[in-house]
């Protein structure tokens, strides 16, 4: 519409998406391995108490929670705070998974006998998290692109970063015309190829 170059736009919306994504996934990736490694390692009413903490916070619903907020503060908030809104909210309610991946392994871990043998403070950190590590990677990484998922959706319903910003949700938002999509084939397909 404006004669915007489509590949900087691509490149531009790629490092927002990604941003997003990257910041949402430490802050869920922190979340879930303290508590999970917290639940495993002591076990008990401590363990107990965050299952039941975990199991709330993935019973919310992430997209309309988002939309009902992004709606409610709508214009109130700047370019730059929504983001970072939509960053930590992502970061937030998707720790619940990698919490329980990680109670599971470190449950596993604390029974072997060189844990057992060792009676020093920082074990769970020194000893059993190196071991759970490969676990929290792969998780990590299967997060990272759901969260790149989650904001374009967000940002193709209109209710995640809007123009002039771009990210590759929002310019699939501008290309859902049937006149873009049958005759501009250029700004959807490669968003669209992007995201895949």
């Amino acid at each position: 519409d404006f004669g915007r170059d489509i590949f900087r736009r691509l490149l531009a919306g790629g490092r927002m998406t990604m941003t997003i994504g990257a910041i949402s996934v430490i802050i869920s990736t922190t979340i879930g391995i303290f508590v999970g490694g917290i639940a495993g390692y002591y076990g008990g009413k401590v363990d107990n108490l965050l299952m039941r903490l975990t199991e709330i916070v993935s019973s919310i619903p992430f997209l309309p929670f988002a939309i009902i907020l992004s709606a409610v503060l709508g214009s109130k908030i700047t370019e730059a705070q929504r983001i970072s809104l939509i960053m930590v909210i992502l970061g937030i309610l998707t720790w619940p998974p990698l919490a329980r991946l990680v109670r599971g392994q470190v449950l596993a871990e604390r029974e072997q006998e060189f844990i057992i043998a060792a009676k020093e403070a920082g074990i769970i950190f020194r000893y059993i998290l190196p071991n759970v590590i490969t676990v929290i990677i792969v998780n990590a990484t299967l997060d990272f692109a759901t969260c790149m998922l989650t904001e374009s959706s967000l940002s193709f319903l209109g209710f995640g970063v809007v123009e002039p910003n771009p990210t590759w949700g929002n310019m699939l938002n501008t290309a859902k015309s049937s006149k873009v999509i049958g005759e501009l084939w250029w700004r959807w397909v490669f968003p669209s190829i992007s995201l895949g």
